[in-house]
């Protein structure tokens, strides 16, 4: 966030005022503010955009660029590509439906009468979707965002457990699991090399300092982003209580009909309590990184779509059970033997 004095708001225009008001917000963002059929950055946006985008200055006494509204998607998608997060803001009402708004107040003041602007939508390399103004998709592989808890079994970092829930916005599909790994965090590494990431939450805090120098050797150019502890990565109670409030799985044909949490989710609750509120004891870390995915997905206003979806699938690293999935007819049922490719080795080669 950015602190913008009331004093130095007062001497700007109603829109420009309004553009402060959202940018002292998303100050990590470029934020694309549209007026009539343009999308225009100010200020330091206004300097992105030129050199990132290859627009021109226009004239005036501040950095001032924009682009017509057609090319919002391919111009999104070269900042969100080069690790930038983009803030759409979009005109709520027409000019005519604002003076309409102005004549049925008794006294309207200047900030009053600019036509009245909302963010409706930030997209950040983790959490691209594609609907009909973001263009084709073209890409085939995925693209990840991934919420990781961590929690030292012992003080020598000997054994530890992570709780991690990385979802494909593109397609809508969440992955939610929690294992136990060995001191080199070989089960985290295999994940990073399976489902790599294009963007990554933690807890503020939270990831040891070996966590840490993995995410940051194995994806040196991976958007890794740290959220406050409570307020924005919540623990597994404050998830589920979240999940069931918002009616994100509310069967769409019932309307009387109560929410229920996916199997998934629901198998990661304490058995004996029926409505699902309680975690169970091996999925808080889990639960508590569906919660940050959650914050993230709600602050990129596209929760209600992704996760009414309600596609959910545990993840159990490649090397648990390794005999289970297999045919019963298979060479490797009777030895149980099956090679894992890990992290380490997919690097490799």
């Amino acid at each position: 966030t950015l602190f913008v004095p009331e004093d130095y708001l007062r001497n700007c225009t109603p829109g420009m005022r309004k553009w402060w008001e959202l940018k002292s917000q998303y100050f990590d963002c470029v934020i694309f503010y549209k007026v009539g059929k343009f999308y225009e950055l100010y200020h330091m946006d206004a300097v992105v955009g030129v050199n990132k985008l290859g627009l021109v200055f226009m004239k005036g006494t501040w950095a001032h660029s924009g682009f017509p509204e057609i090319a919002f998607d391919r111009f999104s998608n070269i900042l969100v590509q080069k690790g930038h997060k983009v803030v759409r803001v979009e005109q709520m009402e027409t000019p005519e439906m604002m003076e309409a708004r102005c004549r049925s107040m008794s006294h309207p003041t200047k900030y009053d009468r600019v036509v009245h602007r909302e963010v409706c939508r930030i997209i950040s390399k983790g959490t691209q979707t594609y609907s009909i103004l973001d263009g084709d998709f073209s890409e085939t592989h995925h693209k990840y965002l991934l919420c990781v808890k961590e929690k030292c079994d012992d003080s020598a970092g000997l054994r530890r457990t992570y709780g991690v829930c990385f979802v494909d916005t593109t397609v809508g599909k969440f992955y939610l699991g929690q294992f136990v790994d060995d001191r080199h965090s070989s089960r985290f590494r295999t994940l990073l090399a399976h489902y790599t990431p294009v963007q990554i939450l933690f807890e503020r805090g939270n990831p040891s300092t070996e966590t840490q120098k993995i995410m940051k050797s194995l994806l040196p150019s991976t958007v890794q982003e740290g959220l406050m502890s409570g307020s924005q990565f919540w623990n597994a109670s404050k998830t589920l209580k979240t999940l069931l409030e918002e009616d994100y799985f509310k069967d769409k044909e019932n309307v009387n009909s109560v929410a229920v949490l996916p199997p998934v989710i629901k198998s990661m609750t304490a058995e004996n309590d029926s409505l699902g509120l309680t975690p169970g004891e091996n999925s808080e870390l889990a639960l508590s990184a569906l919660g940050s995915c959650v914050f993230y997905l709600k602050k990129c206003i596209i929760d209600k779509e992704i996760l009414s979806m309600a596609k959910f699938e545990e993840y159990v690293p490649v090397d648990t059970n390794i005999g289970k999935g297999i045919k019963p007819s298979s060479i490797f049922t009777k030895s149980n033997q099956k090679m894992v490719l890990d992290g380490v080795t997919l690097t490799n080669l």
